[in-house]
């Protein structure tokens, strides 16, 4: 798609360059004063269109071919980011259930060591019952078992470019809870994010009457102008 980058449009950029000093050359100090200024204010948006007028279609060819080529770029993408998706599924299946062994077979073992040094005890309490030595045997039987921890190294070989990363996040469950927490915790105030779409919407619905704990309607004055 042929797209003109560069738009002739020096008469007009010329003549928008004089408007900011005749903008500060205003001085409103009655109706006539104020008449030639809204006059002068029309001018300016009869030539922000005529700019716009100008450059719109390009920007728009522009566009269209910006999109044309993201979504040729997606469509090339779309087989490998469908494979990387599969074969990641997969590996995180792999290395969740090598996880899952790699505990198991430390709890068999430290539960292994745990029943071998129980066993070790009782044959200790055992032989000192026999020597008569009935209070150690009981010492000996009450006292905490600590058994060496065991360790077993991850089961999920290390390949050179791969790696894994665990991605947290919260998941709102009871916003009244949330609120009632933050409430009695100012601290956590920035936990919660105003509905500002849905809390503008009633301030232009009901204006001065809003009547919000928390929020006040605000009244901004601006200046609309036409087409001369």
């Amino acid at each position: 798609m042929n797209v003109a980058l560069i738009v002739d449009n020096r008469a007009a950029v010329a003549k928008a360059l004089t408007y900011p000093d005749q903008a500060r050359a205003l001085a409103i100090t009655d109706t006539v004063s104020y008449a030639q200024a809204c006059e002068f204010l029309k001018g300016i948006k009869a030539l922000r269109t005529e700019i716009a007028e100008t450059f719109e279609p390009h920007i728009k060819r522009a566009h269209e071919a910006h999109k044309a080529l993201l979504k040729e770029k997606a469509d090339a993408e779309a087989p490998l980011a469908d494979a990387e998706r599969i074969t990641k599924a997969a590996l995180v299946v792999y290395d969740q259930t090598q996880e899952r062994m790699r505990r198991e077979e430390q709890q068999r073992l430290q539960a292994e060591l745990h029943r071998q040094e129980e066993e070790r005890r009782l044959q200790e309490a055992i032989a000192l019952e026999a020597a008569g030595e009935t209070a150690e045997a009981v010492a000996v039987l009450d006292e905490p078992i600590a058994a060496p921890v065991v360790a077993v190294a991850p089961m999920t070989p290390k390949v050179s470019g791969i790696s894994y990363r665990e991605t947290w996040s919260a998941e709102v469950t009871d916003l009244s809870a949330l609120v009632a927490y933050v409430a009695t915790r100012p601290e956590f105030a920035g936990l919660l994010t105003p509905n500002m779409p849905a809390l503008n919407a009633q301030a232009r619905s009901l204006k001065g009457q809003l009547r919000m704990p928390g929020v006040k309607a605000v009244c901004t004055r601006d200046v609309a102008a036409g087409r001369r």
